[in-house]
C-alpha cells in the first residue's frame, strides 16, 4: 500500500469529517419509526454534532487539537453507532434496528459508521512524519 502525503492526508480527513457531519444531520432527519428511541441517542448525537463542528473549524483554521478531535470523534461516532442500533437488544442506551425498520434508516447508519471509520483512519495517517 502506498504511502499518502500528510497533505493529501489532511484533506481527506477534512472531506471525511464534513461527510460525518452531513451523514449525522442526514441520520438524525430520517425517522425510524421505533418505539426504543430514548433521549440518550438525541443527547449522544448533538454531543458528536458538536464534536465534529469544532473538528472541522479546528481543521480549517490549522488547529493542533483538530486532528485527534476528528479521529477521536469519528471513532466514538462509529463504535456508537454500532452499540446503539446493531445489538439486536433494547436497553435504555439502545436503539436496536435490527428486523425493527426497513433499508431506509439503515443507510445512513451505515454511510455514519464508514465516515466516522474514515475519519479515524486519516486522522492517524496524517500525523507528521
Amino acid at each position: 500500500m502506498a504511502t499518502l502525503s500528510v497533505p493529501v492526508t489532511r484533506n481527506r480527513l477534512m472531506t471525511s469529517a464534513v461527510a460525518l457531519l452531513v451523514l449525522q444531520a442526514v441520520h438524525g432527519a430520517i425517522p425510524a419509526n421505533t418505539k426504543s428511541e430514548g433521549y440518550v441517542g438525541a443527547v449522544a448525537g448533538l454531543f458528536a454534532l458538536a464534536a465534529t463542528i469544532a473538528s472541522i473549524v479546528g481543521l480549517r483554521r490549522g488547529r493542533t487539537w483538530a486532528r485527534p478531535l476528528a479521529g477521536v470523534t469519528g471513532a466514538s461516532v462509529a463504535v456508537g453507532f454500532v452499540l446503539y442500533h446493531v445489538l439486536p437488544f433494547h436497553t435504555p442506551l439502545t436503539n436496536p434496528y435490527i428486523g425493527l425498520v426497513g433499508v431506509g434508516p439503515w443507510i445512513p447508519v451505515v454511510a455514519v459508521v464508514l465516515a466516522g471509520l474514515a475519519c479515524a483512519y486519516y486522522a492517524l495517517a496524517a500525523v507528521d512524519r
